[in-house]
């Protein structure tokens, strides 16, 4: 499956050696693969990996002599594997490096270096809670995320949709193939972006293997939450896990509510364990904030903050739902399904922010402050290179009015606005006199090259 990253990491692998890579990620997004793939392609025979998940035991001695001295581990390695590692032609992978302290920390020592050097990494951001040795410097840190909308058309050989769709972006024209898109769209929400389960759509065409492979994915969460190595309460991350869709599901406000994991949930309790979920890659956290200029920064009373919380991948949220995928997909075309409208707006503002995410991109939610006497949420704030504020809108359906939105361009100093929904392009003036661009959802993994970033 081709991936996006793959640019950058063949970038990286063919510039002058300077500083060894580490691509982060949740479990089963690819990370594995992708190096993979760009590594023999690279290197050919000059590509060699260590898999610290399956022979642990083994290559972990490898690292036992000083960190500092990489040319004596790559010796190490070379006679490990029984193959003669070339400084100027090797490219070698260090899977799953996380689970050996030593490895991780002689990152730093192969800066420099002159060997090319990948590790992947998954939990970085919790399994190194209780290390002894310090994060490495100097490496060139990358995260995967699941596969975008983008990703997903190449999987499915429309790779000329994919490219149309960030055409239309930046011209804003309407897209004769919208509806088709539309449609390729609502089978990607319900396929998702971890590649085991879009590999199971392309090769079968059946969403019960689809689903087999979900199933087997949140299990291996679930399976990661719980174990007593990583110094949380399982039985507290496990009830986090499960609460997450339905907190998405209030009409309301989709605020994060403790209370709502559990009876009498508290979040001395119950922080640690999300943010843990946040750390391993499996959840995405959109905090509040009430400025209306830059630079946006939370929103926080004595009690703690104010978010959201998402699933990492819309899939995930069909499973966790037991939502049947046909039934959706039918849903769409006939309004006389019972499909409730709440799920609808859940699906398409968790769909957003995971495209948001695999653009690295830092979101708020807004809602106008109290003295202002306003109600109401505006689903995303990004802040762009030129420290311009672009607010954005999520809307379920073809209904594209936005009381809040309104409110917020009022206050602000907004170029323009964004309205996410199912329409097709489109530009037109606001109640503000400021500028919308309504864009399908489809499209929102442009957002972040096209429509925000500058330069």
């Amino acid at each position: 499956m081709r991936r996006s990253i793959e640019t950058l990491i063949e970038a990286w692998a063919t510039a002058p050696v300077n500083r060894p890579l580490l691509l982060r990620g949740a479990r089963r997004v690819g990370k594995t693969y992708v190096i993979e793939e760009v590594g023999k392609r690279i290197a050919g025979d000059g590509f060699v990996k260590l898999d610290f998940q399956t022979d642990l035991e083994l290559i972990s001695p490898l690292f036992d002599g000083p960190t500092d001295d990489v040319d004596a581990i790559m010796r190490r390695v070379s006679e490990y594997k029984r193959t003669k590692l070339d400084k100027a032609t090797a490219f070698v992978l260090f899977d799953e490096i996380q689970l050996c302290e030593r490895a991780l920390n002689s990152l730093r020592f192969f800066s420099g270096s002159g060997w090319r050097v990948a590790a992947t990494g998954s939990q970085l951001g919790v399994a190194t809670r209780k290390r002894d040795l310090p994060f490495p410097s100097g490496v060139q840190q990358e995260t995967l995320h699941p596969l975008t909308f983008e990703e997903f058309l190449w999987a499915l050989g429309e790779e000329e949709m994919a490219e149309a769709i960030r055409n239309h972006v930046r011209t804003l024209e309407p897209y004769p193939a919208h509806n088709h898109a539309s449609e390729l769209f609502r089978l990607y929400q319900v396929v998702g972006g971890m590649p085991a389960a879009v590999a199971a759509y392309i090769e079968t065409r059946n969403l019960d293997e689809v689903r087999v492979q979900q199933r087997e994915i949140d299990e291996t969460y679930t399976a990661d939450m719980t174990d007593p190595e990583n110094g949380i309460s399982g039985l507290a991350a496990r009830k986090v896990w499960r609460s997450i869709p339905s907190q998405l599901l209030r009409s309301s406000t989709k605020k994060f509510k403790y209370a709502q994991v559990e009876r009498g949930g508290r979040r001395a309790k119950l922080m640690e364990p999300l943010d843990w979920l946040a750390g391993a890659g499996m959840v995405s956290i959109n905090q509040l904030t009430e400025c209306v200029e830059a630079p946006l920064v939370p929103y926080e009373e004595e009690e703690g903050s104010y978010f959201k919380v998402y699933l990492a991948d819309t899939g995930l949220m069909f499973y966790k739902l037991a939502v049947n995928p046909r039934l959706w997909l039918e849903a769409e075309m006939s309004s006389t399904l019972p499909i409730s409208s709440d799920f609808r707006g859940a699906l398409a503002e968790n769909a957003v922010m995971q495209a948001l995410m695999s653009n690295d991109l830092r979101t708020f939610y807004w809602t106008p402050p109290a003295s202002w006497g306003g109600m109401g949420e505006l689903d995303f704030l990004l802040q762009d290179d030129c420290m311009r504020i672009i607010p954005i809108e999520v809307k379920s359906a073809r209904n594209v009015r936005a009381k809040t939105l309104s409110t917020f361009m009022e206050k602000s100093h907004a170029p323009y606005a964004v309205v996410l929904s199912d329409r097709d392009f489109g530009r037109v003036l606001g109640e503000a006199g400021v500028e919308i661009h309504q864009i399908p959802l489809y499209a929102a993994y442009c957002i972040g090259d096209s429509c925000v970033r500058v330069g």
